[in-house]
């Protein structure tokens, strides 16, 4: 049977087709392939992430082709057909988007911390790179130095906004009031530094400013405050309450050791009997401190028991104390991000804190200068608290009392319930 011929122009049509009810596409020509992010960490097994590709042509335009992904080793990350990477277990291992016969690697660091079941005081614990370091204490007092460290990695990108200067020897001096503690009392504090540049890190500002987006940054950031919060939680269990001093450095004109009670120049400068009412004791990072003291605020604050006053008789010149009551019109730093969230300002919050800004001639200029101060600080440290709290060495019996909070009266118009 013969079959008639199809026109001319149905015969072009399949042509044009590449062959009638052949209608495959075509996959466009790739160039390269760009993968973002270009590195990343994930932390702990379960942790996840999703990474993005960009198949692109010759004259660099993004192409839509079909984008398949892999692994290097499953055994550290899988990862899905959509891009979503899975941690295994602990290691380094690529990421790679492969488009078009082109295909990109990212590189992929899967970090497992450590499990502590008890911190030895004593003993330092490094997080990642030993970018961070705890070592843990027995005294009611934590100590932090989040702007002194010297490392400078390649792998963390330098912070493009933000202050970004070190503050000049404070790592040191914070390791002095350590040593000067344990020289008075047989007892360590807590401690934890990070050994980072600031311009790596900035752990006294929130995530996003203290990182800026650098994964590793970030992960320093975590183990810095994680270990405070660790810290406290050991000082609550052991003393039912206790200080923490973050330690600092400022290059303001006055010689002077600015103290950080989170209260602003402004409230500093007013009466003492504006000073003692409760809105101030609630706004403060020794909140604590000011609902179960005997005395009005403002002499925790400046008065003769105060730290600035206990300063005061180590010859120490500070503001707020009893011979320099307010900042005035000079530049004055009232604490900064930990001070806020490691102080007393919440509710049921049992550690204090201050942060400690120390001027650098005669404080932390020399080495002589910072063993010279240490001795000092340690001696108002313990005073402070002797003071305040009504004790400060553990004591030989873990049983004993002393171990408890101190029995201190509250005193009425400074009570603060919750609100």
């Amino acid at each position: 049977m013969l079959f008639p011929r199809a026109p001319a122009a149905a015969t072009a049509f399949c042509l044009a087709l590449a062959g009638c009810g052949d209608q495959t596409a075509v996959e466009p020509q790739v160039s390269r392939v760009l993968v973002s992010p270009a590195k990343a960490l994930l932390v702990g097994v379960g942790d996840g992430m999703s990474f993005s590709a960009d198949p692109q042509g010759p004259n660099g335009q993004s192409v839509n082709a079909t984008v398949t992904w892999s692994t290097g080793d499953p055994a550290i990350a899988t990862v899905n057909a959509s891009g979503f990477v899975t941690a295994v277990a602990a290691g380094t291992t690529g990421v790679t988007a492969t488009a078009g016969g082109a295909s990109a690697t990212a590189e992929l660091e899967v970090y497992v911390r450590e499990r502590i079941a008890r911190y030895e005081p004593g003993v330092s614990y490094f997080g990642r790179n030993e970018y961070v370091e705890y070592i843990p204490g027995e005294l009611p007092v934590i100590l932090s130095a989040p702007h002194g460290g010297l490392l400078a990695p390649r792998e963390i990108s330098d912070r493009g906004y933000g202050v970004t200067s070190n503050d000049t020897n404070t790592l040191d001096l914070t390791l002095r009031v350590r040593q000067a503690l344990i020289d008075l009392t047989g007892y360590a504090p807590h401690m934890i530094l990070s050994h980072l540049r600031r311009v790596k890190l900035d752990p006294n500002r929130e995530i996003g400013e203290a990182a800026q987006d650098d994964p590793y940054a970030e992960l320093a950031w975590n183990e810095f405050h994680d270990w405070i919060v660790t810290a406290r939680s050991i000082v609550t269990s052991q003393f039912g309450e206790g200080m923490y001093f973050d330690i600092h450095g400022h290059a303001h004109d006055i010689a002077r050791i600015e103290l950080g009670y989170l209260l602003t120049s402004d409230e500093l400068n007013r009466t003492d009997a504006a000073l003692d009412g409760l809105p101030t004791v609630r706004r403060s990072s020794i909140r604590e401190i000011g609902r179960t003291t005997t005395i009005p605020f403002s002499r925790v604050l400046r008065g003769p028991t105060s730290f600035g006053g206990l300063l005061a008789e180590e010859d120490v010149p500070s503001v707020p104390s009893p011979a320099d009551p307010g900042p005035g019109a000079a530049p004055y730093f009232r604490g900064g991000y930990n001070t806020r969230v490691h102080g007393s300002v919440g509710d049921g919050e049992v550690i204090s804190g201050i942060q400690l800004e120390h001027h650098y001639a005669g404080i932390r200029d020399t080495e002589e200068n910072r063993r010279a101060y240490a001795e000092k600080a340690a001696r108002v440290i313990r005073e402070f608290m002797m003071e305040h709290f009504g004790f400060f060495e553990p004591a030989a019996d873990p049983a004993s009392p002393r171990q408890q909070p101190s029995p201190r009266t509250t005193v009425s118009n400074n009570a603060i319930t919750g609100h």
